[in-house]
């Protein structure tokens, strides 16, 4: 009969392979989607590699018709992938955290690890850290890839929700395309719901806009 130290090794090994088979399974994933967003017209020339792996990992988390609440959404939340805030309790009911941040980082899964913990999570942190440097665009100069902070009702200085440009051709007609976590829109599947949704956003309501820098990658 197996040890009790035995047992908890091969449980070990078995979280170890589910997470390997996990990260090959994301990946697969991003693969396919990189074959259908290819073709895709940004209208912004100057969209890095991070960017563009940035839009491919939002695209792969609307397929999967993420909806509020799931649990997917740890993934976002309390994942290395993403936030990392793994000390927070798993989420299970709608509005118990609100994530729009965490998908956020969860799509720029090669920002800095802390960049991703300590800045994404919130409109807040986004704007103390980051409107006083480059990396703070202007409304007009939007395009995909950037980080989108726009407005709700509330208003706030900072912005109330973040969101991920996914084309800004659209600018000349007063809206963008965003993907975004936490929020009501078009589901993956094509219906309306809550969750990880595709948006147009009017230029008018976007409070923000920040674009990554090249020193803040790991890579």
């Amino acid at each position: 009969m197996p040890t009790k130290a035995e047992i908890q090794d091969k449980l070990d090994n078995l979280e170890q392979d589910y997470r390997r088979l996990e990260r090959a399974f994301n990946q697969a994933q991003l693969d396919i989607n990189a074959l259908e967003i290819e073709d895709h017209d940004y209208n912004t020339p100057a969209i890095s590699f991070h960017a563009r792996e940035a839009i491919k990992r939002a695209e792969v988390e609307l397929n999967r018709v993420v909806v509020d609440p799931g649990d997917r959404i740890n993934a976002y939340i309390r994942s290395a992938e993403g936030l990392g805030w793994n000390w927070v309790e798993p989420y299970t009911k709608n509005g118990e955290f609100a994530w729009c941040g965490a998908f956020a980082s969860f799509c720029y899964t090669k920002v800095n690890s802390n960049i991703r913990k300590k800045i994404f999570p919130s409109c807040y942190r986004l704007y103390s850290n980051w409107a006083k440097t480059s990396r703070k665009i202007s409304i007009e100069d939007v395009q995909a890839g950037d980080i989108v902070v726009i407005y709700t009702a509330k208003r706030s200085v900072q912005g109330d929700h973040i969101t991920l440009c996914v084309d800004a051709s659209t600018k000349k007609d007063g809206y963008i395309k965003t993907i975004e976590g936490n929020a009501k829109g078009e589901l993956g599947n094509g219906e309306f719901g809550e969750g990880v949704v595709r948006q147009e956003r009017e230029l008018e309501k976007i409070a923000h806009v920040y674009r990554l820098l090249g020193s803040d990658f790991d890579e």
